[in-house]
């Protein structure tokens, strides 16, 4: 038997064990989003323009594993990144970097409500119109082209940001999206995973209605969990097993609030503890907003520093 230690597997690396159904060794971090003016305030940056150097040295400071390049707010922003400029820094984390690099895009609800409106879509979803079959079936081939396109820019995974539910139900019911969202949502899954493309699906709110559904689309992995609307990583590893990768679960609201380093390492413990030995990915439900209070960011990073190291 060989008992020489194995060197630690590079971040990029780590993240790809964790999304192929792998324990990486260690507990990982990210965050879905890391606002701008929560940047400036960790950095003391002064000013409009972030340079790269600037948001790549939160990321080191904070120990995350991936980034994450957003190329949609979501359906009801009334800002969305621009296009250019997200490739851009696509690129600049790929070449620049050994982190796992996640360009972040529409799922099918999105799109649709991008395209409808929040109410309408909501209607034709419920009770399917006869343009929602062609429509959504186009959108997700269009979908799939623009991911290729991340595929040469760079991006090592798809997060699919689809918000399909609400803090105590699904936005549909169950059996709707069965019939017209969960059919679409496979098959952009799958045209990623040809690509070569690992995938991890967000939503905030209450999904156990539809946890099982979800899993069988073929996704990698779940970032969320929404403390607030009953999710739990315990709980959701006990419904989808030990090989899903899970990513987040930190409530925003509680890392808000002034505590001690003591109490924000006690939790983080509490969280992750039982679930060392399964893909995990350490952040917030949502990600971190201005006004989060850099320390308590900080203390969270350092308690899964200290979690991986006492393993």
């Amino acid at each position: 038997m060989n008992d020489t230690p194995q060197p630690p597997l590079s971040r990029r690396r780590a993240v790809q064990r964790a999304l192929a159904g792998q324990w990486p060794g260690r507990v990982l971090a990210g965050e879905l989003a890391i606002d701008d003016a929560f940047v400036r305030d960790f950095v003391g940056l002064e000013g409009e323009a972030i340079p790269w150097a600037a948001r790549h040295a939160v990321l080191q400071r904070l120990r995350h594993d991936l980034a994450v390049i957003p190329f949609s707010h979501g359906w009801g922003s009334p800002e969305q990144p621009d296009e250019q400029e997200a490739l851009f820094l696509l690129r600049g984390w790929q070449q620049e970097s050994d982190l796992f690099v996640f360009a972040l895009v529409d799922g099918p609800f999105s799109l649709a409500a991008k395209a409808w409106g929040w109410e309408q879509a909501l209607m034709k979803l419920t009770r399917p119109t006869p343009d929602l079959p062609r429509f959504m079936a186009e959108a997700v081939v269009e979908q799939a082209e623009f991911i290729q396109r991340l595929v040469g820019a760079g991006a090592d995974g798809i997060l699919l940001g689809d918000d399909i539910a609400y803090r105590r139900n699904v936005a549909v019911r169950p059996a709707a999206l069965r019939q017209s969202y969960f059919p679409y949502l496979t098959v952009l899954v799958d045209a990623c995973q040809r690509m070569g493309l690992p995938v991890v699906f967000h939503s905030d709110g209450n999904l156990w209605e539809i946890l099982e559904d979800l899993a069988a689309t073929g996704i990698n992995g779940l970032q969320g969990l929404e403390p607030a609307a009953g999710m739990s990583l315990a709980s959701v590893r006990a419904r989808v097993g030990p090989e899903f990768c899970l990513w987040g679960n930190v409530d925003v609201g509680w890392l808000a609030q002034p505590r001690p380093a003591a109490e924000i390492t006690q939790e983080i413990s509490r969280l992750l503890a039982p679930l060392v030995g399964a893909p995990l990915i350490l952040g917030t439900s949502g990600g971190l907003m201005a006004g989060l209070p850099a320390g308590n960011v900080e203390a969270m990073a350092h308690a899964a520093w200290l979690l991986a190291h006492s393993a």
